[in-house]
């Protein structure tokens, strides 16, 4: 273990290049996470046969991964506060493979939800840790380059882990599914055991219900810290909107087959990941400004070319929909890792890891309603474009309204 842990110090104190290592460490053990949610998808007909149970009744167990995942969330920032990222992550950790290893073994639904909760507390607080080393690691110009990188996570997750579901079913059985991702975790807790200890003191000597309410109270009320923490959230969403209603898309434009759906609803993704690799390139070279205009500049062309269509062209195709998706995505990879960093750095005098917290919490929370809306409403592909249309404008609002208060924050200070 000393050799190891000697391994990753040097990384740590080494060159660019090592800390390149440690961006795309954290951006696999992130997609592990993200991917527990929907790597079993393609074997829910399996499951229910060998758990005893139907199709619906399994639908349970990702609500009680996204209960699990929201509870985890709200606690796991404080208690970085008060205890340090070591202290969490590493039982954290543990707590989530003892769920995979559950969800594994289990013989009925009722047990295997409890095991997809237990899970999904535990791993809901990867992304937070992962925000804290890139804040302790990295100088301001690396942060914003790195967390590019981690922002990555979720697009990959969602095309990879369906895919990685339907080959391990081919292979084995949905079972193994939980043992290689259980088996994933647990390089992850030998990473961060070696991981040098941070510098951190505690902020508070107890724990306290109270005292962390009121720490949410006082981060929400910074104005500025909840527009840029709702954005990568409005991304996430509009896109969920698009995902979950591919498959009555595919089905009344093409084929419908699974082949068809999962090849449509990934395209956009692949956008995002070839676009965050030149919002890297752009802070590296031109700085943080320019990807923040240039984000807001796709998304001003995004609003500006779907008014041309609902004016000049009431014809929709599946083609326009996904041009309109990939222009988002392209868009969000640069929008969204500064929207994070931002909203970081405003929540900064309270605590990071809360802030990290809220904006996760927040991404849950418009991705389930999103995911509620595209569900109900794809009756229609103007509906579905409506839904889509209104997050984007929301997105361009929220950071029309940053530049009006931080305006309005100056002339006061003038005063």
């Amino acid at each position: 273990m000393s050799k190891i842990k000697k391994t990753v110090e040097s990384l740590v104190i080494g060159d660019r290049l090592s800390r390149k290592k440690i961006s795309y460490f954290l951006l696999f053990i992130n997609v592990i996470t993200s991917a527990a949610v929907s790597i079993y998808i393609p074997c829910l007909k399996h499951m229910a046969i060998d758990l005893n149970t139907t199709n619906a009744l399994m639908q349970m167990t990702i609500v009680a991964h996204l209960i699990g995942e929201f509870l985890g969330r709200i606690l796991c920032g404080p208690l970085i506060d008060i205890y340090g990222f070591r202290a969490i992550i590493l039982p954290s950790l543990t707590i989530s493979i003892l769920g995979h290893l559950g969800c594994m073994i289990s013989e009925s639904l009722l047990f295997f939800i409890v095991m997809r909760f237990i899970q999904a507390v535990g791993a809901s607080v990867v992304y937070i840790v992962s925000q804290s080393i890139i804040n302790e690691t990295f100088d301001e110009k690396g942060k914003n380059s790195v967390m590019g990188i981690l922002e990555l996570y979720q697009p990959i997750a969602w095309i990879l882990s369906p895919f990685a579901g339907s080959i391990i079913m081919e292979v084995s059985n949905w079972r193994l599914s939980f043992l290689v991702l259980a088996l994933a975790q647990m390089i992850g807790i030998v990473f961060f055991k070696a991981y040098p200890a941070n510098s951190h003191k505690k902020k508070r000597i107890r724990f306290s219900f109270s005292i962390i309410i009121q720490d949410y109270k006082s981060i929400l009320k910074n104005s500025v810290f909840v527009i840029y923490a709702l954005i990568p959230g409005l991304f996430a969403g509009g896109y969920m909107i698009f995902a979950t209603s591919c498959p009555f898309i595919c089905s009344q434009f093409y084929a419908g087959s699974s082949g068809n759906i999962a090849i449509f609803s990934t395209i956009p993704l692949f956008f995002y990941i070839i676009a965050t690799f030149a919002y890297r390139i752009v802070v590296d070279r031109f700085g943080v400004k320019i990807a923040r205009r240039v984000g807001t500049s796709v998304y001003a062309f995004f609003g500006i070319y779907l008014s041309y269509l609902v004016i000049f062209d009431i014809h929709w195709s599946p083609r326009i929909l996904l041009i309109l998706m990939c222009i988002q995505c392209f868009g969000s990879a640069f929008l969204v890792p500064v929207s994070v960093l931002k909203a970081l750095q405003n929540s900064a005098i309270l605590s990071t890891n809360i802030g990290a917290s809220t904006v996760v919490i927040f991404r849950n929370l418009i991705m389930s309603f999103c995911i509620s809306a595209g569900v109900k409403f794809n009756s229609s592909i103007t509906t579905i474009m409506a839904c889509i249309f209104i997050t984007v404008a929301t997105i361009i609002l929220l950071i029309t309204t940053r530049k009006f208060l931080r305006s309005r924050a100056n002339r006061k200070i003038c005063k």
